[in-house]
């Protein structure tokens, strides 16, 4: 048998912690674009640390690790820098209206809690330092000016199952998240019209933090 790629065999392991559902990530592509995992980041570790409380969970006696503020963790550990130019979810660049889905049959109005913009060409593709005015439905060439849609839940809701809310919609975590990203136009469209592909499906991964 070959000798397993030792890189990509470290990036299935931290997968299979998070059990993604759908294609998240690929781990032979992280690893031919250079991504490696750093085994004794004992800073990133006592940073994550930092972020998370212990919380009991639905009656368990014992408690859970918890993230209680999302944009605590993706400053601290994730070193997002939430500039207005980058991100929207804040008091300082809310969520616009096209990243908003209003559903006619219950009254109710899905959004994210975060978005991620692309980064501006000829910059580096990573959130912390895009450049340049994106338009708001497209940057230009027919592709939305967006990479990332962020939706965080209570830490006593799970992702499958169905929350029924009086006058709103009877849907899952993953269910509102999917039905946003598909009327949202946070994917490129492919005919010069800002529309995301109908039949692709919501990615999710979760991060067993004890």
């Amino acid at each position: 048998m070959p000798t397993p790629d030792p890189s990509i065999a470290a990036h299935l392991e931290w997968l299979s912690f998070v059990r993604p559902t759908g294609l998240v990530v690929s781990a032979p592509a992280l690893a031919r674009h250079g991504a490696t995992l750093n085994r004794h980041d004992a800073e990133g570790q006592q940073r994550l640390r930092s972020c998370v409380e212990e919380r009991a969970i639905n009656g368990d006696a014992a408690p859970q690790p918890v993230l209680p503020d999302f944009r605590a963790f993706a400053q601290d550990v994730l070193d997002w820098r939430f500039s207005p130019k980058a991100y929207a979810g804040t008091p300082e660049a809310p969520m616009p209206p096209e990243l908003e889905v209003h559903l006619p049959d219950s009254g109710e109005t899905l959004r994210p809690q975060f978005a991620v913009r692309k980064a501006a060409a000829g910059q580096p593709a990573n959130p912390q330092a895009p450049s340049g005015n994106a338009t708001p439905a497209n940057n230009g060439n027919g592709e939305s000016p967006w990479q990332l849609l962020v939706s965080t839940t209570a830490p006593t809701e799970t992702f499958d199952a169905v929350v029924r809310t009086k006058g709103g919609t009877d849907a899952s975590a993953h269910g509102r998240m999917e039905r946003l990203l598909r009327a949202a136009p946070a994917a490129p469209a492919r005919d010069g019209r800002t529309r995301p592909p109908r039949r692709q499906p919501a990615t999710r991964a979760g991060l067993q933090l004890g």
